[in-house]
């Protein structure tokens, strides 16, 4: 079933659907805009789910405005409707940088997004979500998409998990390490000093992951 939209909205096709939202592309007012939806939960309290939509509509539309103030690359907003749950947004036209893994440009626009995340940690933004597919190649800048998991935190535990997320994407291409490198060059240029901390503790989580993973093997062998 297709959720409602905004008035003056029409559907041109649905970009995704998840659990906690759906995405569709849009005409409104002549324009192409993308309009996100949070959806309704049935089995919640309807007051209790009204409240959560209303607030994390708000935070991801804050969260969205204060990484462009910082120069981070974002969807413009266009109107938010907290209790509808909507925000409708610009259009991002490009390719996702995950359908860019074999292209001749992925480490240089792997070491711009370091860059990028060092500036968006440093307003004390975490994404929450930074995957490939959650970065849009537009010509030529990178933009940052899909806040909804994202929160305002100056804590290096959620920043180091932030990176770990999307250094952990690089991890079955074949250069991986050096891409690695590239990301945390670019994180140290605009993270500054901060930049330290957060890699001592992305190590302890990487030491975490496979220790977890090496013990899952045992206890399956």
């Amino acid at each position: 079933m297709s959720s409602p939209l905004p008035q003056g909205c029409t559907r041109i096709r649905m970009l995704y659907r998840g659990a906690e939202a759906v995405v569709d592309l849009c005409e409104w007012m002549g324009t192409r805009v993308v309009v996100k939806t949070r959806v309704v939960k049935g089995y919640r309290i309807s007051e209790l789910d009204e409240s959560i939509r209303r607030s994390r509509t708000i935070r991801e539309a804050s969260l969205l405005s204060s990484a462009k103030k910082a120069g981070v690359g974002t969807p413009f907003i266009y109107h938010v409707n907290p209790v509808e749950g909507w925000i409708v947004m610009s259009y991002v036209e490009g390719e996702s940088l995950r359908s860019m893994q074999d292209s001749n440009i992925f480490s240089s626009l792997v070491n711009g997004l370091g860059s990028i995340v060092g500036k968006l940690h440093s307003a004390g933004i975490v994404h929450g979500d930074l995957t490939p597919a959650n970065v849009i190649v537009s010509g030529g800048r990178l933009i940052l998409i899909d806040f909804g998991l994202g929160e305002y935190s100056n804590e290096v535990e959620k920043k180091a998990e932030d990176v770990y997320t999307l250094v952990s994407s690089f991890s079955r291409l074949p250069c991986a390490e050096t891409l690695v490198k590239l990301f945390l060059e670019g994180y140290r240029f605009s993270a500054g000093e901060s930049a330290g901390k957060v890699e001592d503790r992305l190590r302890e989580i990487g030491r975490r992951g496979r220790y977890v993973e090496k013990e899952l093997r045992r206890r399956t062998n």
